[in-house]
């Protein structure tokens, strides 16, 4: 019922209905209404005689939207099950109230009068969303064409839905706008379905995606961007942080790199990396004010790497007890593998070695303790092995003893001319790790390859044996890229966490 009408008229229009005079004409003279109107609030009455005597004298109640008198008639009943054949009987692409009534009157001669059928109308397409002087934007979908619709519209594929619904809109009658704000689509990308299917009919949409080789290119070289300022401290760059945002890091990106990139984009990337906050502040930051300057020093010995030159990555792995070690096995349902805790081991192990990044090869050797000494014993190993070569170059973290004043007195002496020319051995260079930049020596990835295989899961009854099988692994692996000298990865050695070659996307880690 219209609320328009002020409460006091419609409480005295109430009270003459009770009292049973009904002269409308004279009620609309005296307060001034409409006589339609009195005459739909004295029906309004008259259905609450009917159906609800008692809540007459109730000046607040109104019938129940469901059960007033024009949804209750057979002729309303009628009608509206017409309308979606009156409308579809519509031959001219623009629609009208005139035209459906015409196509009405066909179907329903015994219908109602144009003014009553026209607020049908106008409630039908309200409630069903039917745009009333709306053109048909496509004139004829075909039977087996709908069937295909039918089934995008049921099915799993998201942007087959939003096709099939705008395409629907289009030879419906329905508002583009509506269907565009329902599939949350541009409306200049339905315009261009809508094109697309009157030029090629459905085949139109038999889209097949391939990846742009280029597109792919720049998308990696933008997550491995990311992915290396996020392992620098944000102090670098001037920010007051001990760690990244996303917003930061999108912002310093783009002063870097001079390319566009949102938070959401960055977010996107270190997570397509498997990168969360709780990682980033924990392991990837490099607080070494100078940690581009090392960095582009490594990366640009490595591009410009000659033939008669090597690159080692050194590190040592330990100390580490020989003793029963657990690990991810192969299990039968209900079962679960133990290991036996025991207070004392069969003895401990340091192991030196060194990754040489071009050939991949490991070289190794086993002792007792971490000091110089060690790292000295390790270079004349590597000078001796590699005596043909012109240069190598050494690259590890920032332990005290990498950098101590004998050993860098040392690698002095042997690239003096007396001494290469004496002993026919190549010039030492030096490229040093970022300080806390453990996840760019690759040799950390090697030896977590290394002991998944023979460490985990492992009871070795002494220290030799122990040693022995880490002898093995190596031998195999070295032997396995002499044979296969590109840079396999991940064929037979896939258990090393990334490829052995020196990348700023690598997360290298032992363990």
């Amino acid at each position: 019922m219209v609320r328009h009408v002020p409460n006091l008229k419609v409480f005295a229009l109430r009270r003459l209905f009770i009292a049973g005079k009904v002269n409308k004409a004279a009620a609309a003279r005296e307060f001034g209404i409409d006589r339609r109107t009195i005459f739909r609030y004295f029906q309004e009455f008259k259905e609450i005689k009917k159906h609800y005597p008692h809540k007459l004298s109730d000046m607040n109640f109104y019938m129940p939207r469901g059960d007033r008198s024009h949804r209750l008639s057979d002729m309303y009943t009628a009608t509206m099950k017409l309308m979606p054949q009156v409308i579809a009987l519509e031959k001219n692409p623009r629609l009208s109230a005139t035209s459906a009534y015409r196509n009405y009157k066909n179907l329903y001669s015994d219908g109602y009068s144009y003014s009553v059928f026209k607020d049908a109308l106008f409630r039908y397409c309200k409630e069903n969303n039917v745009c009333l002087i709306c053109n048909k934007i496509i004139p004829d979908i075909p039977v087996e064409d709908k069937a295909i619709l039918s089934k995008w519209r049921k099915g799993n594929d998201h942007q087959r839905w939003q096709i099939a619904v705008v395409l629907d809109a289009a030879n419906t009658r329905i508002p583009l706008l509506s269907a565009v704000d329902k599939v949350e689509c541009c409306f200049r990308t339905a315009l261009r379905w809508i094109d697309l299917y009157k030029e090629k009919g459905l085949s139109g949409f038999n889209w097949t995606h391939t990846t742009n080789p280029e597109m792919k290119r720049k998308m990696e070289e933008k997550m491995a961007n990311v992915l290396h300022l996020l392992q620098q401290s944000p102090k670098i760059y001037g920010l007051n942080k001990t760690s990244w945002t996303t917003k930061e890091l999108a912002r310093v990106y783009e002063e870097v790199y001079k390319m566009p990139m949102s938070p959401q984009a960055a977010s996107g990337y270190l997570r397509k990396q498997g990168i969360t906050t709780r990682r980033a502040k924990e392991v990837l930051t490099s607080p070494d004010p100078l940690f581009r300057e090392k960095f582009s020093a490594i990366q640009s010995i490595l591009e410009n790497l000659g033939s008669d030159e090597r690159f080692f990555s050194i590190d040592e792995y330990g100390p580490a007890s020989v003793r029963p070690k657990g690990g991810r096995a192969l299990a039968m349902p209900g079962a679960r593998p133990v290991y036996e805790q025991v207070r004392k081991g069969k003895g401990w192990f340091i192991m030196y070695a060194a990754l040489e990044l071009s050939t991949n090869q490991i070289t190794h050797f086993y002792t007792k303790k971490k000091d110089t000494e060690e790292m000295i014993k390790l270079i004349d190993v590597l000078v001796e092995q590699y005596k043909k070569m012109r240069k190598l170059y050494l690259s590890w973290d920032a332990v005290s003893f990498h950098s101590s004043k004998k050993l860098l007195a040392y690698i002095d002496e042997l690239n003096t001319e007396v001494y290469r020319s004496k002993n026919n051995t190549p010039e030492i260079g030096i490229a040093p790790l970022p300080a806390s930049a453990q996840f760019l020596n690759v040799i950390e990835s090697v030896f977590s390859g290394m002991a998944k295989s023979v460490i985990h899961n492992s009871d070795y009854q002494s220290l030799e044996d122990c040693a022995a099988a880490i002898d093995g692994h190596f031998a195999k692996r070295n032997a396995f890229f002499k044979e296969n000298p590109k840079k396999a990865g991940n064929i037979i050695w896939g258990k090393e966490k990334v490829k052995a070659v020196f990348d700023k996307a690598n997360l290298c880690r032992a363990r």
